[in-house]
């Protein structure tokens, strides 16, 4: 199996293909992530997810994942993870980096929770590094909500046109979506 690296609530297979084991769940018959890692399946067929441990230092420049864990007007907070590709590690991180309206794309932003919705897998770029503030921007195509998340039902968004749509309750949203969504 190829080296790949998973998120929470990415679906990894179903039971009848593998066994879950740490970092991953049963749910609904579905094999689904629970953290952020490299994914692993054994010889019998139990997966597991090998946790990725955030980086000391991110550098500017850097690509990084992170969930929306906070929105307060006018920004989001994100908790970090680093990529794999993280080569530049200049900036100490601790706690959350910080996502303003005027970052998230190339358009004007009224409200930062139209564009991304707390619990959404977002992928940024860290632009600035200002005392304890790591800043980002989702702004260029590839950037943005990589998995998103319905606010109703907390399912996970498949793409439907230029928006989201919920399999579970029908409901359609819209964010600021990387060009690499990864449920098409």
């Amino acid at each position: 199996m190829e080296e790949r690296f998973v998120s929470p609530g990415e679906e990894l297979g179903t039971e009848e293909e593998f066994i879950p084991g740490e970092g991953t769940a049963a749910v609904g018959g579905k094999i689904i992530a629970t953290a952020f890692g490299k994914l692993e399946v054994d010889k019998n067929h139990k997966t597991s997810v090998a946790s990725c441990a955030a980086p000391k230092k991110i550098g500017v420049g850097s690509i990084v994942y992170g969930r929306v864990e906070e929105i307060f007007e006018p920004v989001a907070l994100v908790s970090i993870t680093p990529s794999k590709h993280d080569a530049l590690r200049q900036v100490p991180l601790d706690g959350y980096a910080v996502l303003h309206a005027s970052k998230i794309k190339n358009d004007f932003v009224k409200n930062v929770s139209e564009e991304v919705k707390r619990g959404d897998i977002i992928k940024a770029k860290v632009v600035d590094y200002r005392k304890t503030d790591c800043l980002l921007s989702t702004a260029a195509p590839d950037l943005g909500v990589i998995k998103g998340f319905c606010e109703v039902c907390r399912a996970p968004l498949p793409k439907e046109g230029r928006g989201l749509k919920c399999p579970r309750c029908g409901k359609y949203a819209v964010r600021k979506t990387s060009s690499e969504y990864s449920l098409s």
